[in-house]
């Protein structure tokens, strides 16, 4: 059995179709988990059709929920659809309707077509703790260098030559020099100022904190996987910890040609006119010719 899954925020579409394409049924589910039950009990009342296939689409994002749960409860064929695909099996049917159940139909047509072919999402792991972890770290990094940035600006207005006194002010005695900056004279605008160096010195302080909570959690995390990453001269736990929130923990890649398809850099064969050559595959496939050098 055939199972398209149209996915939105509030609610999912779902169309069963059976192994030679005949529909089974539509259903239309709150996304919520009280509504996934309903679906996977509905799928599984389909007493005829034992050998279920989900297609998921956008099952990273709107059916991350939904593809997790099923996969969860042992559904062992969760695949994932992307929105251009569903529109190119819509197109092929033989009205142009553009509805829910139009797109869940067109998922399920697609994986009768091509099933074999689609990705299958993972189950979420010890890899997506640390992805999660790295991209809030690098959005926390982002953050203080934004802040940095407001303090520099306005301790330029107020204490011009404060590096001579202060030092770097990423550093322990730079912040600690902002935080107690007084002025003999200064006026409101100047008082004003001192206010917002206070305050953007106190955002700076918690968010280095934070990312050091957030560092130490992905250095447990990395060691805990005992990944032989770590012994590369130059690895350490951060930049582990992409490295396997990217890839996984558990080995997903099947080849050389398949990693270097993923980080971009898998070539692609050119001619024309009787000149030939590579150019780099930016699409994240592996050429045809299968490999990676």
């Amino acid at each position: 059995m055939q199972l398209g899954v149209d996915t939105y925020k509030r609610a999912h579409v779902l169309v069963a179709l059976d192994d030679e394409g005949r529909q089974l049924g539509t259903r239309a589910i709150p996304n919520t988990p009280a509504g996934w039950a309903e679906a996977l009990a509905w799928a599984r009342g389909q007493q005829q059709q034992r050998h279920r296939r989900w297609g998921v689409e956008n099952g990273g994002s709107l059916g991350k929920g939904f593809a997790q749960f099923l996969l969860a409860q042992g559904e062992a064929a969760v695949l994932e659809v992307r929105p251009q695909r569903t529109a190119q099996y819509r197109r092929r049917g033989r009205t142009q309707d553009k509805t829910d159940q139009a797109d869940a139909l067109a998922i399920a047509r697609l994986l009768l077509a091509e099933g074999a072919h689609l990705p299958t999402i993972q189950r979420d792991d010890r890899s997506t703790e640390l992805r999660l972890l790295s991209d809030h770290r690098d959005s926390l990094l982002v953050d203080r260098t934004r802040l940095i940035n407001q303090r520099h600006a306005q301790m330029l207005q107020v204490d011009p030559g404060y590096q001579a006194r202060s030092g770097p002010l990423t550093r322990r005695r730079g912040l600690h020099y902002c935080r107690d900056l007084a002025l003999p004279v200064a006026d409101g605008v100047a008082q004003t100022r001192l206010l917002i160096i206070r305050q953007l010195t106190g955002q700076i302080l918690r968010a280095e904190e934070e990312i050091a909570t957030v560092t130490a959690a992905l250095g447990e995390r990395v060691r805990a996987s005992q990944t032989p990453i770590l012994t590369l001269c130059g690895v350490g736990d951060v930049i582990a910890a992409r490295l396997l929130g990217e890839m996984g923990t558990v080995p997903r890649v099947h080849s050389a040609a398949a990693l270097a398809a993923l980080a971009g850099v898998s070539p692609v064969a050119v001619s024309s006119g009787g000149r030939g050559g590579y150019r780099l595959n930016r699409g994240g496939t592996v050429s045809s010719t299968g490999s990676s050098t």
